[in-house]
């Protein structure tokens, strides 16, 4: 069955000189991978382009062909992003959250209510003029609730974020996986801003380089297919 959907594209693999496989996140087939045919020369420039992390794409395809590598039937951009492919930092920060989210969601069926908060949540980075050095962090803790396992809220003045039970305690950690100390007060900050006031954090380099650090512990103790994320040690290096 063709059918047409929006879809935001994660990352492409070179298949040969003419065609890449990408992997998009559909708004009716949830996360597919689609052999992609580019061409050779100038209009391959062009198509590739069009593939870019967070890319957002109007495309259609054979909704039926799941066991099946699909090619799309057509493909083209349904928003233009003007800040992300040219903003250092912003390139960056959507090349972290298209790894975080191929690798958290994995294949599965449409998730209206998730491809609209990941829709919004690359709108919100391209359009923004605040500083974005914290939109990851915000981001990441915003796309945990979708993954089932969003961080409880402290109550009163909780000593440690415990990373594997998900929650605020007073008691005394029997393993290295949690949150202590200042950066206590400063990831519940984080928690009970709402995701557009991000840039109302005040964090500095080494304390947002730390809590980085213990989300992705966190997604990693939480989901197998964070083993090997690779994309946040350039984006330390760039926000340092």
């Amino acid at each position: 069955m063709l059918v047409n959907s929006e879809g935001i594209v994660l990352n492409t693999i070179r298949y040969s000189d003419s065609s890449v496989i990408a992997k998009i996140y559909t708004e009716v087939s949830g996360l597919r991978s689609f052999m992609v045919r580019t061409g050779k020369g100038k209009p391959a420039l062009q198509r590739i382009g069009l593939l870019q992390p967070l890319s957002l794409i109007e495309m259609s395809f054979d909704k039926d062909g799941r066991h099946r590598m699909v090619t799309p039937r057509s493909l083209e951009r349904s928003h233009t992003l003007n800040a992300i492919p040219f903003d250092t930092i912003k390139t960056c920060v959507a090349l972290f959250m298209a790894e975080v989210v191929g690798r958290a969601i994995g294949e599965e069926e449409a998730n209206p209510k998730l491809f609209a908060f990941l829709k919004s949540a690359v709108l919100m980075l391209d359009d923004t003029t605040d500083d974005v050095k914290n939109f990851h962090l915000k981001f990441m803790l915003e796309f945990s609730s979708f993954l089932g396992f969003s961080p409880q809220m402290r109550v009163g003045t909780q000593r440690h974020f415990d990373l594997i039970e998900g929650e605020f305690t007073n008691a005394e950690m029997l393993h290295p996986h949690y949150i202590s100390g200042a950066l206590v007060d400063q990831f519940q900050q984080l928690l009970e801003k709402p995701f557009h006031q991000h840039a109302t954090i005040s964090l500095g380099n080494e304390n947002r380089r730390t809590l980085l650090a213990h989300l992705v512990s966190y997604y990693q103790l939480h989901l197998e297919g964070m083993k090997d994320i690779t994309s946040h040690k350039i984006l330390e290096e760039v926000l340092a």
